[in-house]
């Protein structure tokens, strides 16, 4: 794994909003839009909007549309991703 990876990973680890918001993309397994992640975490769209930006920016998730994200990364990584999140 590259330097730059790990970095985004241990700065995912120290995020929460952007770990909970992976890890349910992750879980649902489908598209999501702002307004449905934050009515399923309990928090605002804005405060949705500003950790996709910065997911985005980190390559770690991908816009489909205005509003509408996925995650942007492999089956595998996903399993191993939400282990190691899950672990901290």
């Amino acid at each position: 794994m590259k330097q730059e990876d790990t970095d985004a990973l241990e700065e995912l680890r120290r995020t929460t909003t952007q770990r909970r918001i992976l890890l349910l993309l992750i879980q649902r397994e489908k598209d999501m839009t702002t307004q449905e992640v934050a009515e399923e975490l309990g928090l605002s769209v804005n405060a949705v909007n500003i950790a996709f930006h910065n997911m985005h920016g980190k390559g770690l998730v991908e816009r489909v549309s205005r509003g509408v994200y996925r995650y942007k990364i492999g089956p595998i990584l996903a399993t191993l991703l939400r282990k190691h999140l899950e672990e901290r």
